[in-house]
């Protein structure tokens, strides 16, 4: 929230918590050929970085004594959720749908949260969250996917010094992609952003996307009148599918990722790669790549952090 805050002083009042999110470098790396910009939102937090931190300051903002969230068996979501309400004192309860390749935050998550249910769809997790709901639960929607976990990305929107002619970034819940149109709204930016659907269609329609910008724009006006009305100008938004369906990285998403591994650059497949993907193959040289991926480490105390 600082970027927003330091242009709208008055928002210092919306709710938050302070998950020690910061605002994130942007390097010029070569990938493949092509001149890239990177945004190292993988740097977000000490604690566990990433896109999520940025929502889930806005979310946990809210009175509760545990949480209840969902995530696919890739567990970003579940985990950064159970990993920063702990932080906060919070017991998390995950509900994890079958998607995706479980891998090592899905075991992380084990370790650090109260429950851990798996199922195979919407309706299960429907019920499951019914039986472990409890009174004093905040249920944190999956992905952040809300009008409050996008204005975290608001903000990230205004941390750049220039705008570039390109963004790409993927597109699962939709909560990253609408804070970036949101925020690039405030600034009067002339961008275009490049969204990749990993995921749902239903996530994915453009309209939604832009009625949840819109939508954060107005709560941050409730707080702060001197905020512009949302205006979408000249930023304008193409949703492209990934090459392949979500849990099942394409080739060109799996090279892209090892491109980005000699560029000193840690991606993965589903998401990031997918994005990196799109960018290389449309070579728009200057364009910029939102990193939302954070890689965890083993620290000493056993918890996690980014790669520094």
């Amino acid at each position: 929230m600082e970027a927003l805050v330091r242009r709208f002083p008055a928002l210092r009042a919306f709710p938050r918590v302070d998950l020690g999110v910061r605002p994130t470098p942007v390097e010029e790396r070569r990938i493949a050929g092509l001149r890239l910009l990177v945004k190292r939102d993988d740097l977000t937090s000490g604690l566990y970085g990433g896109n999520k931190p940025r929502s889930l300051e806005l979310l946990l903002a809210r009175p509760a004594r545990r949480l209840l969230t969902f995530s696919t068996l890739e567990a970003h979501h579940a985990y950064a959720t159970a990993i920063h309400g702990r932080r906060l004192g919070l017991e998390t309860d995950a509900i994890l749908v079958r998607r995706g390749t479980a891998g090592e935050l899905a075991r992380r998550l084990r370790r650090i949260a109260a429950r851990v249910v798996e199922v195979g769809g919407g309706a299960g997790a429907a019920a499951a969250a019914l039986a472990l709901w409890r009174p004093g639960t905040l249920v944190v929607p999956p992905g952040g996917m809300s009008t409050r976990g996008a204005v975290g990305y608001a903000a990230a929107a205004l941390e750049l010094d220039e705008v570039p002619r390109r963004i790409y970034a993927p597109l699962g819940s939709g909560t990253t992609v609408s804070g970036l149109l949101a925020g690039l709204m405030l600034r009067g930016a002339r961008t275009e952003v490049v969204a990749v659907r990993v995921a749902s269609r239903v996530a994915a329609w453009p309209r939604l996307l832009w009625m949840r910008a819109a939508r954060a724009i107005a709560l941050l006006r409730r707080c702060d009148p001197s905020v512009p009305r949302a205006d979408p100008g000249g930023v304008t938004l193409a949703v492209v599918p990934a090459d392949a369906e979500y849990g099942a990285p394409s080739g060109a998403a799996s090279s892209a990722v090892q491109e980005a591994a000699a560029a000193g650059l840690t991606l993965e497949p589903t998401y990031t790669g997918a994005a990196l993907a799109a960018a290389l193959r449309d070579a728009t040289e200057g364009a910029m790549l939102w990193n939302t991926y954070c890689p965890v480490q083993a620290t000493p105390d056993g918890s996690t952090a980014p790669p520094g």
